[in-house]
């Protein structure tokens, strides 16, 4: 995996995550050109491509905890099969949100908290993106949208940045059902629906 840092900018601030998720952010499929395609190799020798931000921070990804993250839940974890938009949105907060207020989680790990989390968190990203992919860069673009909210470059706990997160998860996310109901009142399926409200 280290060989691949060169296609990530090397002197990007955690700042610089706000060309992410800008104010008009609203649930939808990560921009393509905000994320790069990682081979990393797994303890077996084996590879999974995950899915990467261009600008999450290289220490991150050189962290030994970050390949611990994604290994972990890529070959150990267990993704439910019944998958929706607002699930896998609800998903990437909750999921983030949880493991870093888990004191005991900093307790064991320390300031690498966030750094195991990010990689556990694209480790599952990528492995639903084998089998559902749109749903699974929905997931990556909603974390890119978290991910200012953390001060990945100096953590600490407790991460009261989060705090200010769950407005505007809980806003676009109701922004996107306000959209799925419009489109089910047009007489569309909700499967339809929910698709159709991704590109809107």
């Amino acid at each position: 995996m280290l060989d691949q840092l060169d296609q990530v900018q090397v002197s990007t601030p955690a700042s610089s995550f706000s060309s992410l998720c800008p104010p008009s952010y609203t649930i939808g499929p990560v921009d393509s050109t905000q994320i790069t395609t990682l081979h990393a190799h797994r303890s077996n020798g084996e590879e999974c491509a995950l899915l990467v931000p261009v600008h999450l921070l290289p220490s991150i990804l050189t962290d030994a905890l970050f390949k611990e993250g994604y290994e972990w839940d890529y070959l150990e974890g267990k993704l439910d099969e019944d998958w929706s938009v607002p699930r896998i949105v609800n998903w990437t907060y909750y999921s983030l949100s949880n493991e870093l207020w888990d004191q005991e989680a900093w307790e064991t790990l320390g300031p690498h908290v966030p750094t195991w989390i990010v990689g556990w968190l694209l480790g599952s990203l990528a492995r639903l993106a084998e089998t559902e992919r749109m749903l699974a860069l929905v997931g990556l673009a909603h974390l890119c949208f978290l991910l200012p909210f953390l001060s990945l470059d100096a953590p600490s706990w407790p991460p009261y940045g989060l705090y200010h997160a769950h407005f505007p998860h809980a806003e676009v996310l109701r922004a996107y059902r306000r959209r799925v109901r419009g489109y089910r009142e047009q007489g569309k399926s909700f499967a339809e629906a929910q698709r159709l409200a991704l590109t809107t």
